[in-house]
């Protein structure tokens, strides 16, 4: 699976609509890990209590994220994890939605979500990187 550039990515990004469809699909796939609202703004770097109304209106499609290339970049990456987690289990919806939470060895017995909070983007990179390895060896 080819992946644009993340200069590419950034700048098809620049345009409200791009943007408003990038964080509709994000959070799509943030419900579907069954993520708590905590979860979902650490993942962008945030803390809920404080962004509270912007990511409600983002989750409900009323608002897309701002223009920051950090934010754009995690959303970019949460999908390719999706994506990359659609090739590996492409018929067990339970190992596919339930895989980012479950504590692994592989992982000093983190979880990848506990990875991608606790390191932020370079944790997310990081664990789209694994995958990427897992899938293509």
């Amino acid at each position: 699976m080819n992946r644009p550039d993340p200069q590419t990515l950034m700048e098809q990004a620049r345009t409200p609509q791009r943007r408003k469809s990038l964080s509709k699909a994000f959070f799509a796939i943030l419900d579907h890990w069954n993520l708590t609202n905590e979860e979902k703004a650490n993942l962008l770097g945030w803390n809920y209590e404080k962004k509270r109304h912007t990511i409600d209106a983002m989750k409900n499609g009323k608002k897309e994220v701002e223009w920051d290339e950090d934010k754009i970049r995690r959303m970019v990456e949460v999908i390719n994890i999706h994506k990359s987690l659609r090739l590996l289990f492409p018929s067990n919806q339970k190992s596919l939605y339930g895989w980012v939470k479950k504590k692994r060895a592989r992982f000093g017995m983190h979880s990848a979500l506990d990875i991608m909070i606790e390191d932020g983007l370079f944790g997310i990179i990081a664990i789209r990187r694994y995958l990427d390895h897992v899938r293509t060896a």
